[in-house]
């Protein structure tokens, strides 16, 4: 089956089936997310807090001297 095809029996729905697959479809969309894109915010944000959290400690350095 292909996208025109699905496109055209998406079109022939009630509008309540529709809503089902444009919910199906936001939770498929919500899924890759989490499994492809979350991960590397993650590692990303652990990351950037690791260099806030250095410029920390090296400013109280810098102060305590002072």
């Amino acid at each position: 089956m292909g996208l025109e095809e699905i496109k055209a029996a998406i079109r022939g729905l009630s509008v309540e089936d529709r809503r089902k697959v444009a919910v199906y479809i936001l939770e498929l969309e919500r899924d890759h997310v989490k499994e492809n894109i979350g991960p590397q915010i993650a590692a990303d944000l652990d990351a950037f807090s690791r260099i806030v959290q250095e410029s920390v400690e090296k400013l109280k350095k810098v102060v305590n001297k002072k």
